[in-house]
């Protein structure tokens, strides 16, 4: 039997009275490929950020890679990546502000950051 890489039982978001996501329940087994399809606001996105910890559920349970997305969200954090529909930078804050803000948000120092910085924004182009 495959290992379930993600389990999701009876996961419900609500913002103010509005179900965003209704009680849904789903896994996705070690090396399948998984993908969410619905108009816009079936809850596709709100399920995203839930199951990555940018949003915490209003009832039900998951777990991503065996941990649980409530209680173990710097756990959950270390084992995914995203790449998100939208660019989340902010205009007002130069290149490397807005790397030390992500950074400070991920636990890292500013020493591990300019280090990383240092290496990578030559290679993309974006030391300006």
């Amino acid at each position: 039997m495959a290992e379930n890489i993600i389990e999701v039982k009876g996961l419900t978001k609500e913002f103010k009275g509005f179900k965003a996501v209704d009680d849904i329940s789903f896994e996705v087994k070690k090396g399948e490929i998984f993908g969410f399809l619905g108009p816009n606001g079936a809850g596709k996105s709100t399920t995203i950020r839930m199951l990555t910890t940018l949003l915490t559920p209003t009832s039900g349970k998951a777990k991503v890679v065996g941990y649980d997305i409530k209680k173990q969200q710097n756990e959950v954090r270390k084992h995914i990546g995203l790449v998100a529909e939208k660019i989340i930078l902010y205009n007002h804050l130069t290149t490397m502000e807005n790397l030390e803000f992500f950074g400070k948000l991920n636990h890292m120092d500013k020493h591990e950051v300019d280090r990383r910085a240092e290496k990578w924004l030559p290679r993309l182009g974006m030391e300006s």
